[in-house]
């Protein structure tokens, strides 16, 4: 069986700009008061640095690959056939396994204005992170082979 950290041997750059394509998709697709609040968490965030989601997503993408590999092993023990689905039906430990990545790079943010940002979406992360699941699902089943 395959393992997730294999993603780290596949053209990185590839999927890094595949996962950077679904954050910004994700995010451009938001609405309401907490769709207003990511967008400008994001768009100051790139305003410091146009690259920051295709560079934090390098940089996080050892610590993502193995919080997700579990999912990834289940999945390839069920004999099913879309790893997206796959993540929709296990929603809680998936975003779970997300939020604890993203919130340990939170800690190790030294720029107040980001932090702060990040805190005040904290709450609402799940509700962004659910509906993309199956594409997320798709990007990693593609870069996996």
């Amino acid at each position: 069986m395959s393992s997730l950290n294999d993603l780290l041997g596949t053209p990185r750059e590839a999927v890094v700009a595949d996962l950077t394509d679904l954050v910004n998709r994700t995010v451009d697709s938001q609405s309401g008061i907490s769709g207003m609040a990511l967008k400008g968490a994001v768009g100051a965030a790139k305003k410091m640095d146009a690259d920051i989601v295709s560079k934090g997503l390098n940089r996080l993408l050892p610590e993502l690959a193995s919080s997700l590999d579990p999912q990834w092993q289940g999945f390839q023990a069920s004999g099913e056939s879309d790893f997206g689905a796959y993540l929709v039906a296990h929603k809680d430990e998936v975003v779970s396994a997300i939020m604890t990545v993203a919130d340990n790079a939170s800690e190790k943010i030294n720029v107040p204005a980001l932090v702060k940002a990040y805190k005040a979406i904290r709450g609402k992360a799940a509700n962004f992170i659910e509906p993309a699941l199956p594409e997320l699902g798709a990007v990693i089943a593609k870069h996996m082979g």
